[in-house]
């Protein structure tokens, strides 16, 4: 018995540790200290990026990036025109079908809509 009354006096004097006197003045100088260097890193962290942005920016201007992204924009509009050009021919090839070309717009108009349908399930099904 006399184990468990010292174990609980134990308890009880360590259970909370003692209050130091100059704790809040303990608190204010580590805040101090966290303050001022927020203020250098945000300036390190500033200039890096600004650092890192031109580097960014003068290799993708020296590499001819741009130039070749032109070039491909070209190539892709000729390629977009040329398959308008069959889209429309094949529109023409439709409308000499029997049940006409309402039907089958309606038909595109009805699948995009359940796409849609679909789309927006999806998205409230995983929030």
């Amino acid at each position: 018995m006399a184990e468990l009354d010292f174990e609980m006096k134990l308890d009880r004097m360590f259970n909370e540790p003692p209050v130091m006197a100059d704790a809040e003045a303990f608190a204010r100088l580590v805040e101090l200290r966290l303050d001022r260097g927020w203020n250098l890193r945000q300036v390190g962290i500033g200039a890096a990026g600004l650092v890192a942005g031109l580097v960014g920016v003068s290799q993708l201007l020296g590499s001819g990036l741009l130039f070749d992204a032109g070039e491909a924009t070209q190539r892709n509009a000729v390629a977009f025109t040329s398959s308008v050009n069959g889209l429309v021919q094949t529109s023409e090839n439709i409308s000499a079908l029997p049940f006409g070309g309402e039907v089958l717009w309606l038909a595109a108009a009805l699948g995009v809509m359940a796409l849609a349908f679909a789309v927006t399930r999806a998205v409230e099904e995983f929030q």
